[in-house]
Formats: C-alpha cells, structure tokens, sequence
C-alpha cells in the first residue's frame, strides 16, 4: 500500500460532513456513537477508551428484543415492523458488532431477523494455519471454527431467509499455489463448498463484507492525544496505524468467488471504499477530531458504524 506525504487534513470522510448526512430528515435512529459537531479532542479520547473498553458489549450497540426460539444457543431471532421479508445475519463477531444498525436499517420491511455469531470463526471458511491475531486465547478456539461451518450451513438451512448479510472480514491466509490456481487452494475451496451449500437456501441475495485492511491496536488510544498536541499530522498518525494483514487475498478471493460461483444472486461490501481517503491515498482509521473508526479488539467502532450506516441504509432501501 502506497501513502502520499500531502500534510492535508482529511475532507472527504470528516466528522462534519459525516454528522451533516445523518441530520437527514431519513434518519430514523439516535447515533451509537454519541458524537456531536461541538466535541472535541478531549471528548474524543474518552469516547475512544470507552469504545475500546467495551466493544461489542457496549450497551448502546446491544439490539434488545431476542427471541430465543431455536435449538442452538448462538442463534436468534429479532422481530422486525415490516411484511415483506425474512433476513438472516451471521458471521463472527464482527457479525454481532453489526446486527443494531443492520436491523436498524432494514427493520421497517422486514419481518424477522435470525442472527448467529461465533466469536473469531467464519462462516464460508475455517483456519488452516494457527491464527495470529495478538490474542492469547486465538489457538484455542481456531481448531473449532470447522464444526462451525456445519453449523453456519444448518442456520441458513433452517431460516430460509430472502436476504442474508456474512459479516466478517478475513479469509486471507497464504495461498497454497498463488493467486491464480485458486481451484487448488483449500480455503477457496472451502468456500466454494459453504457457498454452494447455503446459496440454494437463499432466497433472493446474499451480501457479504468484504477484507479490509486492519488497525494497528496499541495505536489507537493515542489517536486523541497526538492530535491534540498538533506534533504529528493526520497523516503520520494514519500511516502508523496501518495494518494489512494480507487483506489482499481476501479480497481476491471473494471476488473471484462472487464471479465464478455466485454471480447476480451475491454483492461485495466495501469498506475499503468507504474508508479510502482519495487525496491521501490511505485507509483511513479516525476523523479530523480524532474519533476512532475502529476499535482494539479489531472491530468497527460505535463512530465508525455511524460512518457505514448510509451503506446499510442504501442497501435496505434497494431490497
């Protein structure tokens, strides 16, 4: 990944204009986040430490309303206001991060939502190689993650959904004979089997997340304070924070999955393009007042679901 020294400030992903387009008159829901135009660099290292403190538990993100009604206990069901369609979200836990605003989102049309989450396992392909992702308990629940495939397929299989959003972000583990002989590589492989096992049981689409590049962890909590001292630019701070993790070959297999096995019935998010800041030519992981996109634990922050919120609603206006 290529970065453009330029020492501008970030405008196209500021804080202002993302406020501006949730004052819509179609917003229906309070922010997550909390964040006000008036805040400051202070404000946004508090905020930043509660988000990285509680992370997907934190109360305001919590959907309420679940309905326990299926045999396994990682599943549930939400009740939604609307008549039209079943919706089913399921992943790792990047998948609970996001059920509030996606069931915020859609839930004027639909009429359930059913959810299952598995924490550091995905639902189209398990680890074949040990898992580093900084945390000292990775090794132990990795050599789970295939029984949990049965189990994501046995979900889809149950709930018959119309529409169905995988939330996760990985499957970026080496080839095992390059990029281009993807038909011998286990993981493509694997997810070529998963797709063809749930996508019969999907009745009209599938979205699914795709990679992104992740974030420096211990960088985070700093994000605030160096802003505020005015030592470092936006930029510096940014670069530091960068983390691909090989996203890459995530993103080339999903997109070479969405092709050959699942054409018109599948759609990509992108959040790489919801992030990328054109004039620096990086990812970009906080806003101009220091508010952080993403958290510790590698999830999306409560600010930086705000800042995806208008992918969701688009996409739940279009079904």
């Amino acid at each position: 990944m290529r970065f453009v020294s330029t020492g501008i400030k970030f405008g196209k992903n500021s804080i202002e204009q993302s406020l501006m387009r949730c004052k819509s008159s179609d917003r229906k829901y309070p922010r997550l986040d909390g964040v006000t135009p008036d805040m400051t660099f202070d404000d946004a290292k508090r905020l930043n430490a509660r988000w990285n403190y509680r992370d997907i538990n934190d109360p305001k993100l919590l959907e309420s309303g679940c309905v326990h009604k299926f045999s396994n206990k990682n599943w549930c069901e939400y009740p939604g206001n609307g008549t039209e369609y079943k919706i089913a979200i399921l992943g790792s836990s990047y998948a609970r991060n996001h059920y509030k605003l996606i069931i915020q989102e859609c839930r004027n049309r639909a009429t359930t939502f059913a959810t299952a989450d598995v924490m550091g396992c995905e639902p189209i392909a398990a680890p074949h190689i040990p898992v580093d992702n900084g945390r000292a308990f990775a090794k132990t629940w990795s050599p789970t993650c295939p029984n949990h495939l049965i189990m994501f397929a046995d979900f889809i299989n149950t709930t018959q959904p119309d529409y169905a959003f995988i939330i996760f972000f990985a499957v970026a583990e080496p080839y095992e004979n390059g990029r281009d002989n993807l038909n011998n590589d286990t993981v493509y492989l694997e997810m070529k089997s998963q797709l063809k096992k749930m996508l019969p049981n999907i009745k009209k689409k599938l979205f699914i997340l795709d990679s992104f590049p992740r974030i420096q962890r211990k960088g985070i909590e700093n994000i605030a304070e160096e802003m505020k001292k005015g030592k470092k630019t936006m930029e510096e701070i940014n670069k530091s924070l960068y983390d691909p993790f090989h996203y890459e070959r995530g993103r080339h297999r999903y997109a070479e999955l969405v092709k050959n096995e699942c054409g018109s019935k599948c759609e990509l998010i992108d959040y790489v393009d919801a992030f990328w800041n054109k004039t620096m030519n990086a990812f970009q992981y906080f806003d101009s007042k220091g508010f952080t996109y993403f958290t510790s634990p590698n999830h999306v922050s409560a600010h930086g679901l705000e800042h995806v919120r208008p992918i969701y609603n688009k996409i739940c206006a279009g079904l």
